[in-house]
């Protein structure tokens, strides 16, 4: 691929939360792929900035701020033009840049910005079905909810003009393909990867089982959550914790139960606590959102070895659980037992380490966004 500059857009009030951005574009960096990576982030304000300044961003990453509107047509113009000012600011030229954003709504305000001509360097990373998470989980009177929807369909529609396009999940690239009529071949696949430092380690096992009081003869169940999105369905956790497990419970939502231990924890302290469990459990609702999901803590579970138990909602955990023997797909907890749970402890934690960073593992999910920028290069 002849080097070119990459950059990589985001909104800073959700995507650059999530660190996997941050773990991507320093994995990338270390590759040497490009002349040089620039960070481009959507802020609302000024508190939002010194948030994101005192975050822990590589010094070999340039990052460049602009001032980003709420996502309705009557800011696209805004935004448009904000982004434009920001494209500008490094005084490169357009040839010479590969334009990566993270959602189809940034790569509309991108197109917008730099013309048709340069179509072909903008690739769209789609991470869900927009549309219908905005139908189901959003608040909003109807209007503004059809505003809103409305303006990601435009978004979703102009996909036809990029060159590729990089999606989530195989389920996400035949919805794309079945409800907007886009061309397969125009898809490639990066699932939601795991950080590096997302690997097995038994050394590790021990210190937080003893923080916890925990002996060798307690099964302990993770459940890892970085926010309290209604899909999360932490009210599980009660249901494991009535049966006598116990469960370790990394989120912001504190739930009081005598056999949960609740503790959130820095992205980069994650490992040591899912290396001290010895299952861990996602539970979604059955809708096209989930339905086409590649959620991030499942690929951080499966690299840091653990089996787990999931509802069928999400195909690629189905497919994935299936296929490796790695985990429990069960659709009632009621029918959960001791029994079952024992099995999944004594499975190969080192096997399902080794299966996870060959999918899901930061240095394959680089390499599958190498063979996408070298398709449009």
């Amino acid at each position: 691929m002849e080097k070119k500059y990459l950059f990589y857009f985001c909104d800073g009030i959700g995507s650059v939360f999530d660190s996997q951005v941050l773990a991507l574009l320093d994995a990338i960096n270390e590759r040497n792929l490009f002349k040089k990576i620039y960070l481009l982030i959507g802020i609302r304000n000024k508190e939002q900035k010194n948030d994101l300044l005192n975050r822990n961003i590589s010094n070999r990453i340039e990052v460049i701020f602009y001032k980003s509107y709420p996502n309705y047509p009557f800011f696209n113009y805004l935004n448009t033009v904000n982004i434009r000012a920001a494209i500008n600011r490094p005084k490169i030229n357009l040839n010479e840049i590969i334009f990566h954003t993270r959602g189809e709504l940034i790569a509309s305000y991108v197109a917008q910005s730099v013309g048709t001509k340069y179509y072909k360097s903008i690739i769209p990373d789609i991470r869900g079905s927009s549309v219908e998470e905005i139908e189901e989980f959003y608040n909003f009177n109807n209007v503004i909810k059809t505003l809103k929807i409305n303006n990601y369909k435009k978004a979703i529609g102009k996909l036809k003009n990029y060159r590729k396009v990089s999606v989530v999940s195989k389920s996400l690239k035949e919805y794309l393909f079945r409800n907007y009529d886009l061309d397969q071949e125009k898809i490639g696949i990066a699932n939601c990867l795991a950080g590096k430092h997302f690997r097995f380690d038994e050394t590790q096992r021990e210190r937080v089982r003893i923080e916890f009081n925990l002996s060798a003869n307690d099964i302990l169940i993770v459940f890892s959550s970085g926010g309290t999105a209604n899909w999360q369905n932490t009210e599980i956790l009660i249901m494991l914790a009535d049966k006598g497990l116990k469960v370790l419970n990394l989120s912001k939502k504190t739930i009081s139960h005598k056999n949960i231990f609740n503790k959130f924890v820095a992205y980069y302290d994650m490992p040591l606590y899912l290396n001290a469990a010895d299952a861990a459990i996602i539970w979604r609702d059955k809708s096209i959102v989930n339905k086409v999901a590649s959620p991030v803590k499942f690929s951080e579970y499966i690299c840091c070895g653990l089996p787990v138990i999931a509802n069928t909602s999400v195909d690629m955990i189905n497919d994935f659980i299936t296929q490796h023997h790695c985990g429990l797909l069960i659709n009632n907890l009621e029918d959960l037992d001791s029994q079952t749970v024992e099995g999944l402890k004594k499975k190969d934690h080192m096997k399902i380490s080794e299966l996870g960073l060959l999918h899901f593992g930061i240095d394959t999910i680089v390499e599958k966004y190498s063979q996408i920028y070298d398709a449009i290069n």
